[in-house]
C-alpha cells in the first residue's frame, strides 16, 4: 500500500472508482452463489468480500486482480467440511473459517519461506484436466437448486447425477425456467463484459419475488441475512479438525494460487509493473487469514471478475478498496436487499460461470499438438470426476512430480549428423540424409550433467558399436555439471580409453569447464579434447587436424 499510495496519480481516481464499483456489482452475486456451493449461508460469501478484499489491496501488488470466493476452491472446501458437520450448520460455518485460516497460514509459510517455486510443479495439461473436472462437479451440485428440488450431495459426481435423475418427477418448472433464463442471459451477455448482468439478474429476480409473491408459489429464496459486518473471532483450532482439513487446505492453496499468480503475471506484463510469486503468496495469505478471523470463507483471484475489473479501467489497488467499501454498507444498512434473491438465479450464475471451466478447446489443442499432454489432461479429468476431488488433487500432484522426475532423469540424447554442403549439425532421426563420419559418433545431451541425468548419459555413451573409435560429445546443451555428473563422465572416459575410443568434448560452457578443471578430469582427457566450435571438431573427424 505504501508504494501505490505514495505514487498515486489524480488521473487514476475516476477509473479506479468506476472499476471498484463494477467489481462490487459482480462480486456480490458471485460471492453469495459460491458460498452456496460451499454449503455455507450466502452471507458468508459477503463477509469474505469486505475485509479480505481490503487486506489484498493493502498487501498485494497486482492492480487488477479481483479477490473473493471462487467456485473451484468452494467445492474443494465443501468436500472437506462435509466430513466434520452438516452443510449450513453453525459448526460447518465455524469450520469453514478454520479452513480459511489454515489456507492463509500455508500461503504465508510458503511466501515468507521463499517457497513460491513449488507452485511450478503442476503442469498446465494436468491443471486443465483438474479444472475441467471441477467444472463438471460444480454443475452437478447445482442441479437440485436449478430444478427446484433437493438432491443429496454424494461424494462422487456421477452418484449425485444418479440421485438427481431419480427425482426428475419433482421438477418445479417455474424454478427451472428462472434458472435456465439466467444461464442463457449470462452466456449471451459475455459479449459485453462491462455490463453488470449478474447484478441486474439478481435485482430483477428479487423484484419479481416481491411483485408476484413467487416465494408463496414455491420459489426458494436466500431468506434472512444478518445485518452488520462479522466481528473478529478466532475459529477453533482443534487438532482433529485441523488434521481433517489440512489436505484440503494444501489442495486449495495450490489450485487457488496457480490461478491467481497466472492472472497477476498476465496483468503485470500487460500494464508494465512487477509482481513476485512469494509476495503474492503473502498477500493472499493475509487475505485468507482475515477471512478466517472475520467469519468468512476462502478467497483467491478470479478470472472473470479480474477481467471485468481490468476492462472497467482499474489502474491501482484502490479499485479493490472501493469494492470493499461498496459491499460493507449494503451489509450494514440494507441486508434485507439480499433476502428475496431466488436460489435458482444464484445457481444459474454459478453454472454460467463454470461452463468455461470445461476446457474442450484445450483438449482438442493438446490432441493436435502433443498427444502425451492430452492423455495427462484426461488422467486428471477422469480421476477427479470418477474418484473424487481429494483423490483427484492427490493424483494430479503426484502425476506432475512423476512427470517432472521422468523428464529430468530421461533426457533426450540425439545423435547428430552434418547437412550435406553445410556446417550445420542436425538430428539424424529427423534428417536421415545428414552425413556421418565413419567410426565416429556425435551425440548432444539436452540436459545438465547432474545426479538425476548422469546415469542415462553414461549408458548412452557406453552403448556404442564395436567399430566406433571416436565419440564427440556436443556439450552445448549441458549448462551445469555436479560431482555425480563429473564422476560419471570420468568413468565413461576411462572405459572408452580402455577400449581405444577417443572422447572429444565440444562447445563446453565455461561453468562446466571450471568444474571439470577443478576435478582433474580436464587433465585426464587432455586439453586437445576441448574445442571452441564445431569446425574444430570436424577438422579432427575428417583427419585435417593433428590429434
Amino acid at each position: 500500500m505504501l508504494e501505490w499510495v505514495r505514487g498515486y496519480q489524480r488521473d487514476d481516481l475516476v477509473p479506479d472508482v468506476v472499476a471498484g464499483i463494477t467489481g462490487a456489482t459482480i462480486l456480490v452475486p458471485q460471492s453469495m452463489a459460491y458460498a452456496s456451493i460451499a454449503g455455507l449461508p450466502p452471507v458468508v460469501g459477503l463477509y469474505a468480500s469486505v475485509v479480505p478484499v481490503l487486506a489484498y489491496a493493502l498487501f498485494g501488488r497486482s492492480r487488477q486482480l479481483s479477490v473473493g470466493p471462487l467456485a473451484t476452491i468452494s467445492i474443494i472446501g465443501a468436500v472437506a467440511l462435509a466430513k466434520l458437520a452438516p452443510a449450513g450448520s453453525s459448526r460447518y460455518v465455524t469450520y469453514a473459517a478454520t479452513l480459511a485460516l489454515l489456507v492463509g497460514a500455508i500461503h504465508l509459510a510458503l511466501g515468507l519461506g521463499r517457497l513460491g517455486f513449488l507452485m511450478r510443479f503442476l503442469s498446465e495439461p494436468l491443471m486443465a484436466g483438474f479444472i475441467s473436472a471441477v467444472g463438471v462437479i460444480i454443475i452437478t451440485t447445482q442441479l437440485g437448486p436449478l430444478f427446484g428440488f433437493s438432491v443429496p450431495q454424494e461424494s462422487l459426481a456421477y452418484e449425485t447425477v444418479y440421485q438427481w435423475a431419480k427425482r426428475l418427477d419433482q421438477v418445479d418448472w417455474s424454478t427451472l425456467a428462472i434458472g435456465l433464463a439466467t444461464i442463457v442471459i449470462l452466456l449471451v451477455a459475455r459479449r459485453r463484459p462491462r455490463l453488470p448482468t449478474a447484478l441486474a439478474l439478481v435485482i430483477a429476480g428479487s423484484l419479481a419475488v416481491l411483485a408476484f409473491g413467487l416465494q408463496d408459489e414455491g420459489i426458494a429464496v436466500v431468506g434472512h441475512v444478518p445485518s452488520g459486518l462479522a466481528g473478529p473471532a478466532v475459529p477453533p483450532l482443534d487438532w482433529d479438525v485441523v488434521r481433517t482439513l489440512l489436505p484440503a487446505a494444501f489442495a486449495i492453496t495450490f489450485v487457488g494460487f496457480l490461478e491467481s499468480i497466472t492472472l497477476t503475471r498476465e496483468y503485470a506484463r500487460k500494464h508494465h509493473y512487477d509482481v513476485t510469486t512469494d509476495g503474492e503468496l503473502v498477500a493472499l495469505g493475509v487475505a485468507n487469514a482475515s477471512a478466517g478471523l472475520f467469519q468468512g470463507m476462502i478467497v483467491t483471484g478470479a478470472v472473470t471478475r479480474s477481467s471485468i475489473v481490468d476492462a472497467a479501467g482499474a489502474r491501482t489497488q484502490l479499485s479493490g478498496v472501493v469494492t470493499a467499501l461498496v459491499v460493507a454498507p449494503l451489509l450494514i444498512f440494507v441486508p434485507e436487499a439480499f433476502s428475496d434473491i431466488p436460489i435458482a438465479v444464484l445457481a444459474g450464475i454459478v453454472i454460467a460461470a463454470v461452463i468455461g471451466f470445461v476446457k474442450v478447446t484445450e483438449a482438442r489443442r493438446l490432441w493436435r499438438v502433443k498427444r502425451s499432454d492430452f492423455w495427462i489432461m484426461m488422467l486428471a479429468f477422469v480421476s477427479t470426476v470418477g474418484l473424487g476431488l481429494e483423490f483427484g488433487v492427490l493424483l494430479t500432484t503426484v502425476a506432475s512430480l512423476v512427470l517432472i522426475i521422468y523428464r529430468v532423469t530421461q533426457p533426450r540424447i540425439p545423435e547428430l549428423g552434418r547437412l550435406p554442403g553445410t556446417d550445420a549439425f542436425v538430428e539424424l532421426s529427423r534428417h536421415p540424409a545428414a552425413e556421418t563420419f565413419p567410426g565416429s559418433v556425435i551425440i548432444r545431451p539436452e540436459s545438465p550433467l547432474v545426479y538425476t541425468s548422469a546415469e542415462s548419459i553414461e549408458h548412452r555413451l557406453e552403448a556404442l558399436g564395436p567399430d566406433v573409435h571416436t565419440v564427440v560429445l556436443d556439450a552445448s546443451g549441458v549448462n551445469d555439471v555436479d560431482a555425480t555428473g563429473d564422476h560419471a563422465l570420468r568413468l565413461v572416459a576411462q572405459r572408452l580409453h580402455e577400449r581405444g575410443v577417443r572422447l572429444l568434448l565440444v562447445n563446453v560452457h565455461d561453468d562446466v569447464r571450471d568444474v571439470l578443471d577443478a576435478s582433474g578430469l580436464s587433465a585426464i582427457l587432455g586439453d586437445d579434447c576441448y574445442f571452441a566450435s564445431d569446425e574444430d571438431a570436424v577438422a579432427h573427424l575428417e583427419g585435417r587436424a593433428d590429434p
